[in-house]
């Protein structure tokens, strides 16, 4: 199941939630379909999947996830073809998790719309403030965007559409069962 996210955001503030979008594409012949994915019934409004612990603290909580997306940058390179993205986002998930920081990884291809998960190439992080706004983590940069960024850069909007997962241990069954 493939499901498109799309929450409005502000860098300054990561505080204000609209309603999210979400789209199903069809199914292809052939093509493997993600078993342990949030299921898109199940994502909505799902508030176990935002950080309540830091409502009316998103400012802080954008600093945050900043800190540790860059702390780990500066000690971990990526090499294409050679440092895997997917390892780098659970790694991160990792250390957020520990914080109390609830994170989301996201598979999908940044060059494409409405891929099916045969055609995803790129892991990353979904982290939703106490008020359900969404801010990407790009791991293998160091970079935080918010939607407020696609405004600027659409290319970005991408990083809001991909198969999400709630623990690295449920991408990698849907990696062990497409392998």
């Amino acid at each position: 199941m493939r499901l498109i996210l799309v929450s409005v955001l502000a860098i300054s503030t990561f505080v204000s939630c609209s309603s999210a979008e979400t789209s199903i594409s069809a199914p292809t012949t052939g093509v493997f379909e993600a078993t342990h994915n949030i299921p898109i019934e199940n994502l909505g409004d799902a508030f176990q999947y935002w950080n309540l612990d830091w409502k009316e603290r998103a400012p802080q909580l954008y600093g945050e996830i900043v800190a540790v997306n860059t702390l780990y940058t500066q000690s971990h390179t990526y090499i294409l073809r050679q440092t895997d993205c997917d390892d780098m986002a659970a790694d991160i998930w990792e250390t957020l998790a520990a914080k109390g920081i609830v994170s989301l990884i996201v598979v999908g291809n940044l060059e494409m719309a409405q891929e099916s998960f045969n055609d995803c190439n790129h892991a990353w992080l979904m982290i939703y403030s106490g008020e359900g706004s969404a801010a990407a983590l790009e791991t293998t940069t160091g970079e935080v965007y918010t939607w407020q960024d696609t405004e600027v850069e659409p290319r970005l909007k991408q990083y809001w559409e991909g198969f999400i997962y709630e623990k690295p241990s449920d991408l990698w069954r849907d990696f062990k069962d497409w392998w």
